[in-house]
């Protein structure tokens, strides 16, 4: 909510130079939008070790992350064509409608 909030009032998404400060050490999906968002910095007060003592599953999405789709406790399987083909034109689309150049990040 506090990317969110910081997104709205500086109208864009990114937000390079700035410090989040939280109380306990994110959860992966929450660490990823902070590097999604540019975030500069992160403080935080409790760690996942912390957090996993009072009933908190992070450190063990944090465990799945680390592996290989292979290993982890979910299937993840890609789909097939011709449905791959469909979902990456969209994405196509958006790039070609994206204001600026588009880098690709492999």
């Amino acid at each position: 909510m506090a990317l969110r909030n910081a997104s709205q009032q500086l109208r864009g998404h990114l937000i390079p130079g700035s410090v989040l400060y939280s109380s306990s050490e994110p959860c992966p999906m929450c660490l990823t939008a902070c590097y999604w968002a540019r975030v500069s910095r992160l403080v935080f007060g409790a760690t996942s070790h912390d957090v996993a003592t009072y009933g908190f599953e992070d450190l063990q999405l944090y465990r799945e992350l680390a592996s290989t789709s292979e290993k982890r406790s979910m299937p993840e399987v890609g789909a097939d064509e011709p449905l791959r083909a469909l979902a990456a034109d969209v994405l196509r689309q958006w790039a070609d409608n994206f204001p600026g150049p588009v880098t690709p990040k492999y």
